[in-house]
């Protein structure tokens, strides 16, 4: 929900957790917020609107270092419930700094292939980086992870092969089937005597959806997958995988939720675990890690009041974005002990 660039200024998602699917004609939507730390002002980035779609659904933001922002969003021709084939369409918008749309482009998947899209990252070029999944069947059931990379104008350049990727266990089906984006049935979470905890690698479908993209100044991106242990890859500013480390979580079962740069090129990590049955108190940890090693090289427990964590500077001073006690939005700071 929140991103950084090289300059101090700070990017929120405000919108829900939960995604909305909205009417594509009417061009509205929760917008991304800029928040200049140095003058106060903001910027809104919206989605623009798609005449020609019934519903559109927006997958997110990304921004680069230099501050340039990007959404992705996905349309459709018919709306939900549609007996037919009902594809989505995926579109990368690029801003101007005030806020209006600069360009829009479709991807465009390879003949015969249809995509699911989740994270998106833009590389000095131009090109995209995009992360998802290959969708199958009347449900748009995800069959497989997908990591390509498109050209400015959509064109599918080709794979991005990691190695040691998440895969899908073929003894397994996927673990919710979706619909135009939705999931066709509920989950549901029932209170049993002995929990069975889940089999390596049957919580692909997640692995691959909470994969975490941030992008250095010198055109590196680091793409993180939610697996346990993490997965950290580097990929050069071409395209080619540089390097690949396991980051170990600070703590046993925690997950990656939001990480960013962070000063002397460290990156700065959200690490949550949830509570459970065995472990009912919820814990919240942010650590920076190097992205050279994968290690850890340093952890800060913060208390939930502080807010949303956003970035830290080269001071090792941690910004965190709160609701003021006269409902304004406020920046503190807390520095690392």
């Amino acid at each position: 929900p929140v991103q950084c660039d090289a300059n101090g200024n700070v990017y929120m998602n405000a919108g829900p957790v939960a995604q909305v699917i909205e009417d594509a004609r009417e061009g509205i939507g929760e917008p991304l917020t800029k928040l200049s730390l140095g003058s106060g002002n903001t910027v809104e980035f919206a989605l623009p609107a798609f005449p020609r779609y019934a519903e559109r659904f927006g997958r997110g933001f990304y921004v680069t270092p230099r501050g340039d922002v990007y959404a992705l969003a996905e349309a459709y021709r018919h709306k939900a419930g549609f007996k037919g084939a009902n594809w989505a369409h995926i579109f990368v918008v690029k801003y101007d700094d005030d806020g209006t749309v600069d360009s829009t482009a479709e991807l465009e998947p390879p003949q015969g292939m249809h995509l699911e899209v989740w994270k998106l990252a833009a590389f000095l070029d131009g090109n995209f980086l995009v992360v998802g999944f290959e969708v199958s069947g009347p449900h748009l059931a995800p069959v497989k992870p997908f990591t390509g990379i498109f050209d400015r104008g959509g064109g599918y350049v080709g794979p991005l092969v990691l190695p040691n990727d998440v895969t899908q266990p073929k003894h397994m089906p996927p673990p919710i089937p979706f619909k135009n984006g939705k999931p066709v049935r509920p989950l549901s979470f029932k209170r049993v005597a002995h929990p069975v905890p889940p089999k390596p690698g049957s919580l692909w479908f997640f692995d691959v959806q909470q994969s975490l993209i941030v992008g250095a100044l010198d055109g590196t991106l680091y793409l993180m997958r939610a697996t346990s242990p993490m997965r950290l890859y580097t990929i050069s500013s071409t395209g080619t995988v540089l390097g690949e480390h396991l980051v170990k979580p600070p703590r046993p079962g925690m997950r990656p939720a939001q990480a960013s740069l962070a000063g002397q090129g460290m990156l700065l990590m959200e690490f949550l675990r949830p509570a459970t049955p065995q472990s009912p108190h919820f814990h919240q940890t942010y650590a920076r890690v190097d992205p050279h090693t994968g290690k850890v090289v340093e952890t800060y427990d913060v208390s939930p009041k502080a807010g949303m964590a956003a970035c830290m500077d080269e001071q090792n001073e941690l910004l965190f974005l709160r609701s003021s006690k006269s409902g304004r939005l406020e920046v503190a700071k807390y520095v690392g002990q």
